[in-house]
């Protein structure tokens, strides 16, 4: 669906709103929309055109179609309507969505306001769940899930499946559950093969082998179970083995998402990722950026005095400034893809041991070593090229374009080197690699780039000075 296409549905669920059709033909048209174009709508609504809206869904709809929207921008929807609806409104969300939403209230005398129409069971759960990290799976665990009886048939489960379906998220999987202890598990392609069975107990077709997870499980490796074993669902135990939840994975794609938003905006030494245009001041934004400008412009004078010391190379051969950029940015480039290429494999896990690292700096050196070949022959080829066109003597050219591609071949390899290496050691430190690396990586490959360029020309063009 294009632009025009969405804002044409947006007018159509607006007139409808606004429409004299009585509440429940209203209701009838409105529900032929899907739940994010419905959601859209509600951005474009004042507060009385958002309570005419709520009143034309029941509370189990709204939730749906709240939940559509950022955390923020949902407590925004749910502030303008009557505090009367709120509540339902509240219980009949998904207790991850729920909790999203209340992470975003920033007033903690709001947050008890809302977390006071929540019914009392859903309410302790929640308040449970919201004294997790976010990191930990426990922050974003579902309790809407089915359960079923070891000693059930399978013809009870499938009533079971189908009395609770309009109302559970998940019924990908049946849980069989004895005295609270999750004992097995039945996925629903299972079940329904086994409808030709009514009279079997779950007991003896459900399967025993188990792939669990803590409340207290980092997100990245329970990521990292559902990917490795194909999993939409795993289920959430305590050191018991009693169920507490599930942890689906649309829930851990949106965390993976935001992990690597926050990762790019480290990297960019940008220190929240979080940018709400409405709220967002001017001074705001300096705050974040300027404390990380301050500590590059401190790092960078260390690159103006090595210009400045090479101050005399650089008068008696000039034209070494002209491809000085080039020498740079070349470096500089190298260092953040290799970099970023080491981020994402520690947000996947992927460098974990020894063994992995040493793989993985002896890959990125031989990448180094070729590219650095690579584009120190394409680069010697253009100077030798540029300055023959220019005039000067082959003599004069041969050293002047070994200097400029060896210095890249140089640069390139050891720049890739340092960016695999820089977060790594950060992360020995037990830093966050993203937050420390992003903002030094380009200024240190100035510096050893500008270090081999004028070594390498003071040593090889000593004639000329």
């Amino acid at each position: 669906m294009d632009n025009d296409d969405f804002y044409k549905v947006e007018s159509d669920i607006i007139r409808l709103l606004n429409s004299d059709l009585p509440l429940m033909e209203k209701r009838e048209s409105l529900d032929l929309f899907h739940d994010y174009e419905l959601s859209q709508s509600l951005l474009v609504l004042d507060q009385p055109s958002r309570r005419k809206f709520a009143r034309c869904f029941l509370p189990s709809q709204m939730a749906s179609i709240i939940s559509q929207l950022p955390p923020e921008t949902a407590y925004g929807v749910l502030k303008d309507l009557p505090r009367s609806g709120i509540g339902p409104i509240l219980n009949a969300m998904e207790s991850d969505d729920l909790i999203d939403i209340i992470e975003s209230i920033e007033e903690p005398e709001e947050r008890v306001t809302f977390l006071s129409l929540i019914n009392q069971t859903k309410r302790i759960s929640i308040k449970a769940m919201l004294d997790y990290d976010d990191a930990l799976v426990g922050s974003i665990m579902n309790n809407n899930y089915l359960e079923i009886q070891p000693e059930n048939t399978v013809k009870e489960a499938i009533k079971t499946m189908v009395a609770n379906a309009p109302e559970v998220e998940f019924i990908n999987n049946l849980y069989v559950v004895d005295d609270g202890v999750l004992i097995g598990v039945l996925s629903l392609k299972e079940i329904i093969s086994a409808g030709n069975q009514p009279k079997a107990l779950i007991k003896d077709i459900m399967t025993e082998n188990l792939i669990t997870v803590t409340p207290w499980t980092k997100n990245e490796d329970a990521i990292l179970l559902m990917k490795n074993y194909d999993f939409l669902l795993l289920p959430v135990v305590d050191q018991d083995g009693k169920i507490l939840g599930v942890v689906a994975f649309d829930d851990m794609f949106e965390v993976l998402n935001k992990e690597s938003d926050e990762d790019f905006s480290k990297l960019a030494a940008v220190s929240d990722v979080t940018i709400d245009i409405e709220k967002e001041t001017i001074f705001s934004t300096v705050k974040k950026r300027l404390p990380w400008l301050i500590i590059l412009l401190a790092i960078n004078v260390i690159t103006s005095s090595i210009i400045t010391g090479f101050n005399s190379v650089l008068t008696m051969i000039p034209v070494l400034a002209v491809f000085m950029p080039l020498v740079l940015n070349l470096a500089g480039n190298t260092g953040t893809q290799s970099l970023g290429v080491v981020i994402r494999l520690f947000a996947t896990n992927q460098l974990d041991t020894r063994k992995e690292i040493r793989k993985h700096l002896y890959r990125e050196m031989i990448t180094g070593i070729i590219n650095g070949i690579a584009i120190a022959i394409m680069l010697f080829i253009l100077v030798f090229l540029v300055r023959l066109i220019s005039g000067d003597s082959f003599a004069h050219i041969l050293p002047f374009a070994l200097v400029i591609a060896l210095s890249i071949a140089v640069a390139l390899i050891i720049s890739t080197l340092v960016g695999s290496l820089i977060p790594l050691v950060i992360s020995f430190l037990k830093a966050d690699p993203a937050v420390a690396s992003g903002p030094f990586i380009t200024t240190i490959s100035d510096i050893i780039s500008l270090l081999i360029y004028f070594g390498l020309a003071s040593l090889m063009l000593a004639s000329y000075l």
